[in-house]
């Protein structure tokens, strides 16, 4: 007997990637960044955030790769927000550093 893959979903029951919560993640941790220094006790704070926020960047483009890149109009506009606070954090990070 061999082994049976499970069958294909389709489409519309498969997860599609939803930038939200990827963009709050990154949102939190310039809030945190703007209020605090770079190298103090908010040190404690902004490191798990941009951690976590990484995680889940890594985790909605896998998604997306899968998906075919089928993304409503928020979803692609959660995308560009969440990469320029991306961008933004690690800037201030940076900058901070030097």
């Amino acid at each position: 007997m061999g082994t049976a893959s499970a069958p294909p979903r389709p489409a519309e029951r498969q997860e599609k990637p939803g930038w939200v919560l990827t963009a709050l993640f990154f949102g939190v941790t310039c809030a945190v960044l703007r209020l605090g220094e770079v190298w103090s006790w908010w040190a404690l704070l902004w490191v798990p955030l941009l951690v976590l926020a990484i995680g889940s960047l890594v985790y909605e483009w896998r998604l997306l790769a899968r998906s075919r890149w089928r993304m409503g109009l928020m979803d692609w506009g959660s995308l560009v927000i969440s990469h320029v606070g991306l961008v933004a954090s690690l800037a201030a990070v940076w900058l901070a550093g030097r």
